[in-house]
């Protein structure tokens, strides 16, 4: 599935504001995690500029530049099939962020996708649970049934926190070093395995130019 870019004309229609959420972790400041909006363009931008390359190749299955059209696409978001949420937090009055999250609804309408990446900096906090709860709870709100996601075996820091979060590990569908982390979020509600082009592996059905491509981090 391919989100189509967003046009000049580009309105927000409905903004999920009841997910806004602030925290106090420490030292670190005041986090607020809230709906992305298409403002924040510039600073997921710098947000994976900063990424290192461990964290990059986690995030994305590899090195990646995000092109502004990527980064627009992923700042412009429909709050329905495509929902995206991050964390900021402010130094001498400039905004950053440090986390950002999201999950695309399949062509089924019943299951989604998730994406997460939190900063280098900003990681071993709580925050990707923080992020991750969110999105489930949207997620369920919106009708999905469960959430799936692919995993790099070696990325011990993200098994570790879907597991913590209820998530049950597998091999992914022919991505050698892949495990797919799936959540069920309404109680019974099994997904459909039919092997359709929506539902093979992430790397699979999931455009390379998409600038939300699924691969997960913590």
């Amino acid at each position: 599935m391919q989100q189509t870019p967003p046009s000049a004309s580009y309105q927000i229609h409905h903004y999920p504001a009841a997910l806004i959420d602030t925290r106090s972790p420490g030292r670190s400041g005041r986090l607020t995690l809230r709906p992305v909006l298409p403002q924040d363009q510039p600073l997921l931008g710098a947000l994976v500029e900063r990424l290192s390359s461990a964290a990059r190749r986690n995030r994305f299955h590899g090195g990646v530049k995000l092109s502004p059209e990527r980064l627009q696409q992923m700042a412009c978001v429909d709050y329905r099939s495509h929902l995206a949420v991050v964390v900021s937090t402010w130094v001498d009055g400039v905004e950053s962020l440090v986390a950002e999250a999201r999950y695309v609804v399949q062509a089924d309408g019943r299951s989604a996708e998730f994406a997460l990446l939190v900063d280098d900096a900003w990681q071993r906090q709580g925050i990707g649970a923080w992020a991750l709860h969110t999105l489930q709870r949207a997620a369920a709100q919106a009708g999905v049934q469960h959430l799936h996601g692919d995993v790099l075996e070696d990325n011990t820091a993200m098994l570790g926190l879907v597991q913590r979060c209820g998530y049950a590990l597998s091999p992914a569908h022919s991505d050698a070093g892949v495990l797919r982390a799936r959540r069920l979020l309404v109680p019974g509600a099994e997904p459909d395995h039919t092997p359709t082009p929506a539902r093979r592996g992430l790397l699979r059905w999931w455009p390379q130019s998409h600038p939300a491509r699924m691969p997960v981090m913590a």
